[in-house]
């Protein structure tokens, strides 16, 4: 806990109620940390590993929300465990994670005594809201073949490993389509497709 960029700033009976109610956890790839529809009762602080939040439409189709990275905190996870309300959207596990897990009632009575965390929680926030807008934006501007452009430029690795049926949870459509449009890119010599990953040429 010690590690997030809030805990020195708080009161040490602050950081005593985190240490003592903390519970230590690992937890698996390809894990549901908590679904949409469902309250969560408990606040995970993430410590490495990384969390895909992702919206579920009635129709079976995913959209990405956004990934949570460590020593962040899940908007959704945080809404919905305050507030004691169903969660927007549902959270799974992209690598194997480390972190902590705390009682939602413990994280809310150090969020109404202390600004550190505060600033924080607005902070996350702040930065969530400018992603959605973006995506937004992105959905309702920009043709698909272009947002499937930007994702795969935006990967880290390449080639990138990936099925064409995530691709087509993360930006909201079908399977079929996003394998049509990579067939067209491959035409057009921007990328080659191989089983399980495409290479950006």
């Amino acid at each position: 806990m010690e590690d997030f960029p809030f805990f020195d700033n708080l009161s040490n009976e602050s950081k005593q109620l985190f240490l003592k109610h903390a519970k230590s956890v690992t937890i698996e790839k390809g894990m549901e940390l908590f679904a949409q529809g469902y309250s969560c009762k408990d606040i995970l602080f993430l410590v490495s590993g990384n969390v895909r939040v992702y919206r579920l439409h009635e129709s079976g189709q995913e959209i990405t929300l956004y990934f949570l990275e460590p020593f962040e905190q899940c908007n959704v996870n945080l809404n919905s465990a305050f507030t004691n309300t169903p969660a927007i959207g549902t959270a799974v596990s992209e690598s194997t994670l480390e972190g902590y897990m705390l009682p939602a009632e413990v994280v809310k009575t150090i969020y109404a005594a202390e600004a550190s965390y505060q600033q924080y929680v607005f902070e996350l926030f702040s930065l969530r809201l400018g992603s959605m807008a973006g995506l937004v934006e992105d959905v309702r501007f920009k043709k698909l073949d272009h947002r499937l452009l930007d994702w795969l430029h935006e990967s880290d690795e390449n080639p990138i490993k990936i099925t064409h049926d995530k691709l087509a949870s993360h930006l909201g459509t079908s399977r079929e389509v996003i394998s049509r449009l990579l067939k067209e890119f491959e035409h057009n010599k921007i990328l080659t497709l191989k089983r399980g990953s495409i290479e950006l040429l």
